[in-house]
């Protein structure tokens, strides 16, 4: 199944966050370092299969994406990878005042995967853009 509509996308969004929340709510009133990591390990798993079944315009629905392509544009791409650098660095810092636990680690190394894969996405897709005059 590959979702190709602004409605689609959004609904599968909106399906994770929803799942996302109950999930995060659940595994905070265990105040258990396992299940908070097993969140973080499910929330990439999300962001990587729903990369994989999102289709922009242009983009085949039938063949499969490539491994590195994580959006359809390069500008989105861009900033989500911005984001999550900056989301990783504002936890280590976080870390290093005192706040780090073995989840928070876990939470940085995800968050340090998903920013190298959507920078990488970017530099790939903006590579492969026509040249704008």
């Amino acid at each position: 199944m590959r979702f190709t509509s602004p409605a689609q996308k959004a609904l599968v969004v909106a399906v994770l966050f929803g799942v996302n929340l109950v999930l995060a709510l659940v595994f905070d009133a265990l105040h258990s370092e396992v299940a908070s990591i097993v969140l973080t390990v499910l929330q990439v798993l999300g962001w990587y299969i729903a990369s994989r079944v999102f289709r922009g315009p242009g983009e085949s629905v039938r063949a499969p994406r490539p491994w590195w392509r994580m959006t359809n544009r390069p500008l989105l791409s861009g900033v989500l990878g911005a984001g999550y650098s900056l989301l990783a660095v504002t936890n280590i810092a976080f870390s290093f005042a005192g706040f780090g636990s073995l989840s928070g680690s876990v939470s940085i190394l995800a968050e340090l995967v998903l920013a190298a894969l959507f920078l990488l996405s970017f530099s790939r897709l903006r590579a492969a853009s026509p040249a704008r005059a």
